[in-house]
């Protein structure tokens, strides 16, 4: 049986539903569910979270369908209720990617909530919700969120006009009490979530109501392309905890299907890289008020700094790039010295609002790729490197997914990979085995 499933899309761009999704992500965890939550495509630094670690999210740019429904479904298993969310509008899209987030509920098979803005609007709501009824005749359009409500007249008359269009209404935002439209997502750093949030939410949404619509959903084969075999595989460490977000959840289980024991090295707390590790990890999102912290555990970035020279394979993309620079500068105008793996320096100008799909290419043989392969990445952080030294040719080529020249991306050996731009390890069949394939190598050679 295919879990249950609902999908919270806005009828444009906002973050409310986000946060509204997490909070009841929360509540029903609270009361007892498993609940795995996902966003249709990449989230920036500043709102990328997961109670369960690292960023989850579905984005059909990245990698194909069967790939998605696979991810999904190895994500999913177990669980008791499925949600997701769009900060894009339903019928939206984003520069660099053709899909829509109704692309995915129809893929899902997902019955959808509608998140709307309700300020100003009287009777006129019907033809707005009529129009999407027409424009979406094959999905599941189960229900309605209202949102910038002005009181409970306005409530119960925007209640009477979406009856009349049979779309339920499963939740109702008054203006000023809660999250409204231009409410920021949750971050990573925000978690727990505030008290406020959750009761706002706990009191305005029908959750139950949620449960139910979502149980409408189709149903979706099993996937079993995607296997844990990683039981006697090398040790993979994978960066996380307080301070680091990891880039993507699945990402890790692709790591465990090539065959690694994958184990999370904390940041903030670990003091160095297990002596039986045989690769490293540090892909995903540093926490801008975190730096600081991360910069003072200093037996961590001198362990770091040795086994890299010593060879160890590792993967480091985004904030993970920047966390082996020697040092780096946040937008606030703090320095901190990092790992200095990397010898040079990093400026943060600012976290992208939205983040901006490239194209990359492999330069030349790396971790990931071999030369001339192509994949679809992503950046969420604008950061400018400077004073990089000689000998660290980089090894990506990028370009805007629109317009715009190519540009040399990057900095590695033989056994590093760094680059500001994050790859899903689904992207392109073989990219975690190669990684992995790597990885056993160097543990055999170590153990000679």
């Amino acid at each position: 049986m295919s879990v249950p499933r609902i999908l919270l899309a806005p009828t444009h761009r906002t973050a409310l539903a986000n946060a509204v999704t997490a909070a009841v992500a929360e509540i029903a965890t609270a009361q007892g569910r498993k609940v795995r939550y996902h966003h249709l495509g990449p989230l920036n630094p500043a709102s990328s979270w997961d109670r369960w670690e690292g960023a989850s999210f579905l984005d059909p740019a990245l990698y194909d369908e069967e790939t998605l429904l696979g991810l999904y479904d190895v994500a999913t298993r177990g669980a008791h209720l499925s949600l997701l969310s769009s900060s894009l509008g339903l019928l939206d899209s984003r520069e660099g990617a053709d899909w829509l987030p109704a692309d995915v509920a129809r893929l899902l098979d997902c019955p959808v909530v509608v998140v709307l803005d309700c300020r100003g609007w009287g009777t006129g709501l019907r033809a707005l919700v009529a129009g999407l009824r027409a424009r979406l005749k094959d999905l599941n359009l189960a229900g309605a969120l209202l949102s910038g409500v002005e009181d409970r007249d306005h409530c119960e008359l925007l209640r009477r006009v979406l009856a009349e269009e049979s779309v339920p209404v499963v939740g109702c935002l008054f203006n000023g009490d809660g999250p409204d439209w231009d409410s920021p997502a949750p971050g990573a750093w925000g978690l727990p979530l505030e008290a406020t949030l959750l009761e706002a939410v706990a009191r305005q949404v029908d959750v139950q109501g949620l449960e139910t619509l979502a149980g409408q959903r189709g149903f979706l084969s099993a996937q079993n392309w995607l296997l844990d075999r990683g039981a006697e595989g090398p040790l993979v460490m994978v960066a996380g905890g307080p301070g680091f977000t990891p880039w993507s959840r699945d990402s890790i289980e692709i790591l465990r299907s090539a065959g690694a024991q994958v184990r999370r090295l904390d940041l903030m707390t670990d003091q160095q890289v297990p002596a039986e590790a045989a690769g490293l990890v540090a892909a995903g999102s540093l926490w801008a008020d975190s730096l600081p912290d991360l910069a003072m555990n200093q037996s961590l970035l001198r362990d770091i700094h040795l086994r890299i020279s010593e060879g160890l394979p590792t993967i480091a993309l985004g904030g993970g790039m920047l966390f082996l620079l020697s040092r780096i500068q946040d937008s606030l105008g703090r320095t901190v010295e990092l790992a200095d793996v990397v010898p040079a320096e990093a400026e943060i100008l600012w976290e992208l609002d939205q983040p901006a799909y490239l194209d990359v290419t492999a330069e030349r043989d790396n971790l990931l790729l071999a030369r001339g392969e192509t994949v679809k990445g992503w950046v969420a952080t604008d950061a400018e490197i400077v004073n990089s030294s000689v000998g660290w040719d980089p090894p990506l080529s990028v370009r805007a997914a629109s317009l715009g020249p190519e540009r040399l991306e990057g900095a590695g050996t033989s056994s590093l990979l760094c680059s500001r731009v994050f790859m899903h390890l689904a992207s392109r069949p073989g990219m975690g085995q190669r990684f992995v394939a790597k990885c056993a190598h160097h543990a055999a050679n170590r153990n000679r």
